[in-house]
């Protein structure tokens, strides 16, 4: 199948340090399907970085589906995005969500993590 917007490796996160920075810096949105952190970059496009994992979406094939609706959700909003690095967790919600469900999760968790931070919210310091 041939894709109009392809994922390429410079539209991935591969390094753990870089998933370590956007934990660290980035905005959070989350629900109980997923989590999103951004933060922006420099490298003139959008990034993604997934984190699912057995203990809260099971087996292999559950983790293959999740992470394949979550390249797909990205991959259709690719020029959209402002040039920021995403990394998507998962919950434990996604396990059994439909790919409407998923798709509709993370649309409204990007848009809030990418959504101007108000000077009340920039104050507000972060729990961890």
């Amino acid at each position: 199948m041939i894709h109009l917007y392809p994922f390429r490796p410079h539209h991935r996160l591969h390094a753990p340090a870089e998933f370590e920075r956007v934990y660290r810096q980035g905005r959070r949105a989350g629900d109980n399907l997923f989590a999103v952190n951004a933060l922006p970059n420099e490298r003139g496009c959008a990034r993604l970085g997934m984190s699912v994992s057995t203990r809260t979406v099971g087996n292999a094939v559950n983790r293959n589906r999740v992470r394949r609706i979550i390249r797909e959700v990205f991959r259709a909003h690719l020029t959209e995005l402002p040039a920021m690095d995403f990394v998507v967790t998962s919950r434990p919600g996604a396990k059994t969500a439909m790919r409407d469900a998923i798709a509709g999760s993370l649309q409204a968790l990007i848009e809030r993590a990418t959504r101007p931070q108000t000077p009340a919210q920039s104050s507000t310091p972060r729990s961890a």
